[in-house]
């Protein structure tokens, strides 16, 4: 039985080019069954493998013993271990996000900064099949886009670091009786009885039920629906994505273009333009909007939602901003690690310039570097306020960040919308357009901060 699960989880990291068998990998390790199974067989598999721990000081106490825990454990084992202590519910009461994503947030950032430091390019989270069919569950439930159906990707990036999952294919049974067959002992953390989250009730009640009364295999089905809907997914973003700058441009929606796209298309099309204004989608105003660029009258407006017009031209739809997009948020990057906002993904990490090569050719609209010694402060990231001012890259002077949008061509309808990323009161990137002179690099040696962009699609 042990030597199957193992092959399985082998044959799980070739299929995903997970690692090679040379590679270091920083494994995840709560305490619990799941990363305790998952460290117990990459290390039977003959990987080099850290461990890392991430004390959240919740649940009376009880988290400083999975702590203990794991720590006792990693010296059994012979196991380096990272670990690292925050009061995670407090800081969570100060930030806009919920505890359960501000958790994740600060558990991923960990992580990152932790690979960083010790010069590990994987990390290994223990997210197994049920894990996926819960997922995937939740999303139905809630109501998702094809992207959702895709479920827990088995590898993704996070800065400079690639987050694999080696348990994805592997049920929780199996992974209880790996346990029992080694005399692993682990954790069991009692939130998860707790009734008041949604994973706890679909995984304790729903998802039982569904598999007792309606298919013994529905954990299968839906974890291979996310397998099939991951790699249609893929090809559907391309697509998409091709069709986006055939159709969209400065504000505008050519409708013509835009009406002999694929139906897949269209909808994304839509999705992705609302993410640029700040706008989140729901399926019906999808499909309300996609019917008012075909076949709305000329002259007509609809409201796309956060303060959002679309108005139809004759052959275009304009996209208007009537009222601002008011988003006062502020919200603290994690140096080095991986901070969502805004509906993406902001990724910091440290490098040494000389690395790069030609900056020129290394930066790009989603890709930017700091001069490290210019970083006095923390970094985060807003939207545009009155009164913003910076000196753009190749200035001596102040531009007010108006004036700027005016001289560079950027339609007045997506100005709220681009991020400002800022070192303590001073913007040190334009996200999409220009570096400010005092944060850019001008030698080709040094510490530098890499930040780098992307739509948040998990």
């Amino acid at each position: 039985m042990a030597t199957q699960f193992i092959d399985r989880v082998q044959d799980t990291i070739r299929a995903h080019n997970m690692a090679a068998p040379a590679d270091r990998i920083l494994v995840a390790v709560s305490g619990g069954p799941d990363s305790v199974c998952l460290l117990h067989v990459l290390l039977e598999l003959g990987y080099a493998v850290e461990a890392a721990h991430l004390d959240h000081q919740t649940r009376e106490g009880e988290s400083a013993a999975d702590a203990e825990f794991t720590h006792a454990l990693c010296e059994k084992l012979g196991v380096p271990l990272h670990k690292a202590s925050r009061p995670i519910a407090a800081e969570a009461e100060q930030s806009p996000l919920s505890f359960e994503e501000y958790a994740r947030n600060a558990r991923y950032a960990f992580l990152t900064a932790t690979a960083e430091t010790q010069g590990i390019s994987i990390i290994a989270t223990g997210h197994h099949a049920d894990d996926q069919a819960e997922t995937v569950l939740m999303r139905v439930l809630r109501g998702t886009s094809p992207g959702g159906l895709a479920g827990i990707p088995p590898v993704r990036s996070s800065g400079i670091a690639r987050i694999i999952r080696p348990l994805i294919g592997a049920y929780s049974r199996d992974i209880l009786a790996y346990l029992r067959e080694h005399g692993l002992p682990y954790r069991t953390d009692k939130s998860n009885a707790d009734d008041c989250y949604l994973r706890n009730r679909v995984r304790n009640f729903l998802l039982p039920e569904l598999t007792i009364v309606y298919n013994p295999r529905l954990p299968e089905g839906l974890a291979r629906l996310a397998e099939v809907q991951r790699a249609e997914n893929e090809l559907l973003d391309e697509a998409a994505s091709r069709f986006l700058e055939r159709c969209f441009s400065a504000g505008r929606v050519d409708r013509g273009v835009f009406s002999s796209g694929a139906l897949a298309c269209q909808r994304r099309a839509i999705i992705a333009i609302g993410w640029r204004y700040s706008v989140d989608c729901p399926f019906d105003r999808v499909e309300a909007a996609r019917a008012f660029i075909m076949v709305g009258p000329t002259g007509a407006a609809f409201d796309f939602g956060g303060g959002v017009t679309l108005r139809n031209a004759r052959d275009r739809t304009d996209v208007l901003t009537a009222a601002p997009i008011r988003d006062d948020r502020v919200i603290p990057l994690d140096v080095p690690g991986e901070t969502r906002a805004f509906h993406r993904v902001f990724r910091v990490r440290e490098l040494d310039a000389r690395t790069l090569g030609p900056l020129m050719r290394y930066c790009s609209p989603t890709r930017q570097v700091l001069d490290a010694d210019a970083v006095t402060e923390p970094l985060f990231v807003r939207f545009r306020r009155p009164g913003d001012r910076f000196i753009p890259y190749g200035m001596t002077g102040t531009k007010k960040l108006q004036d700027y949008f005016v001289d560079a061509g950027v339609p007045a309808t997506e100005r709220d919308g681009v991020p400002i990323l800022m070192c303590g009161e001073r913007i040190a990137w334009v996200v999409g357009y220009a570096v400010a002179m005092p944060f850019a690099v001008k030698k080709d040696e040094g510490r530098v901060f890499e930040v780098e962009v992307s739509d948040a699609t998990e």
